[in-house]
């Protein structure tokens, strides 16, 4: 017999058997509250920490650029987010709050299930919230892992900082060699050829020389300090940056920015910085600059969207000192040029008179760069020992009042709702498998005739109904 049940027989049959349906529901909701009270409680601490752009002492190209961009901003948030979750930040964390536990949480469990970054957009704040077991243990976690975070990123700038300081202090001393060799020859020139002062013509010449010698000894520390970073990032980068190439748009304001500083430095001994050229070629670098520093930041976001934010930064300060390097390179040889110039001037002069310029000038370049690098190791010595300070704590880890899991309504709410459900189901299937006859209209159904009356089940037991009201209910309900 093909059975056809419409929406009301299936409510007829959900209110017949509402008995069973209690009793899933019921077990639904004990099984939830037995969840309940073997689940420990989870708390949340949260904390809020600024990341700002480092104020170092770069000697690039482009550090005096003011520009600030999105893709700079998002690179250095993701860049600490993932050292805050890094190994070297998070296993002290592990052994310290676990304490003498023998069973610890591994590495990858404790990053997946208990600490959560969050970024807001727009802004320079990064919200870091950390998990326990309680209000105490979970703010404790959230200041030993800001705690270590902030002592790893002063290790790492204190790394990067020791190769400049080192390379610094070995130039220094031969500096100082080189001086005091200089010192000497203008000395013995003076007793030999007994000229102590100089007359107009020699000391215009002078000055003009010691200025493009000033230039020379800056242009020429510049690009010391350019190769060693870009040799220092190419060996940290390996091969990930060997595929990743500059567009022709950085190589043009490459070219541009080699063309201004070479110009600039043809002005060495005409114009003042107040003079309108010098301040026009000023304003067409700084927006090549300015214009350089986007084109980076586009190539590196595009062309290395799958690295990891450290190898971005690298790949972008691999760029930087390509061009502060192309740069260098081209004054050196405008620099060069004017030199000559001046070598061609020399040679007017007696050979006394020419002698003494040469000594002279032996001695200023000495005394020029050993000043240059006597401050740079200061700066250096000092970045080394400063503690960073892009990373700022604006709101401490808070102790959590209320637990974050289980959370108790819900387990409760959907336990009931699943055992409706769990319970309206079997009651259905159950009754779309039972074949037999079980109401006067399935007679009529199945022999196609009409029923001329219903004989009670007497052997059915009568049970009284309870006196009081609320029980009564009860069964009612229950059926």
């Amino acid at each position: 017999m093909e059975q056809i049940i419409d929406i009301k027989d299936i409510a007829k049959i959900l209110v017949r058997k509402r008995r069973t349906i209690i009793n899933v529901t019921g077990i639904c909701i004990l099984l939830g509250g037995a969840y309940l009270i073997v689940t420990p409680s989870t708390y949340q601490s949260t904390a809020m920490l600024r990341i700002k752009q480092t104020q170092g002492l770069g000697n690039s190209v482009l550090s005096s650029d003011p520009s600030y961009s999105d893709t700079m901003a998002r690179q250095l948030m993701n860049t600490d987010a993932e050292i805050l979750k890094s190994r070297n930040v998070v296993e002290p964390v592990i052994n310290e709050i676990a304490g003498d536990s023998s069973k610890l949480p591994t590495y990858e469990e404790f990053v997946k299930n208990r600490i959560e970054t969050k970024p807001y957009k727009e802004t320079q704040l990064l919200q870091v919230s950390v998990t326990g077991k309680s209000p105490e243990e979970a703010q404790e976690a959230n200041q030993l892992l800001i705690d270590t975070f902030l002592k790893r990123l002063a290790e790492l700038s204190q790394v990067e900082q020791k190769a400049t300081r080192e390379f610094l202090q070995k130039r220094v001393v031969t500096a100082k060699e080189e001086l005091s060799e200089a010192e000497k020859k203008l000395q013995q020139f003076q007793v030999d050829n007994k000229i102590y002062s100089t007359n107009d013509q020699m000391k215009g010449l002078t000055d003009k020389i010691t200025l493009i010698d000033r230039e020379k000894a800056q242009n020429k520390l510049d690009l010391e300090t350019a190769q060693a970073a870009l040799g220092s990032i190419n060996a940290d980068l390996g091969s990930a940056g060997a595929s990743i190439a500059d567009s022709s748009t950085v190589q043009a304001y490459k070219s541009q920015l080699a063309d201004l500083e070479a110009r600039k430095a043809s002005y060495v001994g005409k114009y003042t910085d107040s003079h309108p050229a010098m301040k026009e070629v000023n304003d067409q670098i700084a927006k090549a600059q300015a214009g350089l520093q986007q084109e980076i930041d586009a190539i590196v976001s595009q062309q290395a969207p799958s690295s990891n934010s450290a190898q971005q930064g690298l790949l972008t300060d691999k760029f930087k000192n390509e061009a502060a390097l192309a740069v260098a390179q081209s004054k050196e040889a405008t620099l060069a040029d004017l030199d000559k110039d001046n070598e061609d001037a020399m040679k007017a002069l007696p050979e006394k008179e020419r002698g003494y310029i040469q000594a002279k000038r032996d001695v200023d370049v000495a005394q020029d760069i050993y000043e240059m690098l006597s401050k740079r190791l200061e700066e250096a010595k000092v970045a080394e020992v400063m503690v960073p300070n892009e990373v700022q704590i604006v709101d401490a880890p808070t102790l959590p009042e209320k637990a974050i899991a289980p959370r108790r309504v819900l387990v409760m709410v959907a336990s009931a709702v699943i055992g409706l459900i769990l319970g309206c189901l079997y009651t259905l299937v159950n009754s779309l498998r039972n074949r037999r006859i079980q109401t006067a209209k399935d007679v009529e159904d199945m022999l196609q005739v009409p029923m001329l009356g219903v004989i009670p089940n007497h052997r059915k037991s009568v049970t009284e109904e309870p006196k009081n009201k609320v029980l009564r209910w009860l069964y009612k309900v229950r059926g």
